[in-house]
């Protein structure tokens, strides 16, 4: 049986939106982007490498998920459905990677991505990922056999503390 990894990141902290202007066109802001660079520096420092990239296409997101996709030099697969997703379809999201990635990094938006990460970890812990939180789980399920505390807890790092 193959061990695979699943990281979850929240994307990093994100300005107010401008007047007019809805959620969905937030940038990160400049403690955000800062928190992003860290994070991948100290993910660097532990081995953490995805070969699959799910991001929602919101700007926050995609401005979290870019420097993981160009240091990583995988696909970065942006799918609409994962903008303020439900834990539920963030789980029937990964449930179509192909079968052949053996590590994915998932960067959504809360309450979902924490939501995803309570529901999937064995030890039935609840998880709350700050911005820029993120998370790993192993597991020997296969994708499309994903399901409730199926995987387990080998990484969490938050701001402030990498």
């Amino acid at each position: 049986m193959a061990t695979r990894a699943l990281t979850l990141l929240r994307h990093g902290d994100a300005l107010a939106a401008a007047s007019g202007a809805g959620d969905y066109g937030r940038v990160l802001s400049a403690r955000g982007a800062d928190d992003i660079q860290r994070l991948l520096a100290q993910s660097l420092h532990l081995n953490l490498c995805a070969d699959w990239i799910y991001a929602s296409p919101a700007a926050r997101t995609q401005s979290s998920a870019e420097p993981f996709k160009a240091v990583w030099h995988c696909p970065c697969v942006d799918i609409p459905e994962l903008y303020l997703a439900p834990e539920h379809q963030l789980l029937d999201i990964l449930r179509q990677t192909p079968p052949d990635i053996a590590h994915i990094l998932m960067v959504g938006h809360n309450p979902g991505i924490s939501y995803l990460a309570s529901l999937l970890n064995h030890q039935q812990s609840s998880i709350e990922l700050p911005t820029a939180g993120l998370v790993s789980f192993t597991t020997t399920a296969e994708w499309v056999d994903l399901r409730p505390q199926c995987a387990n807890l080998t990484l969490q790092l938050q701001p402030g503390h990498y």
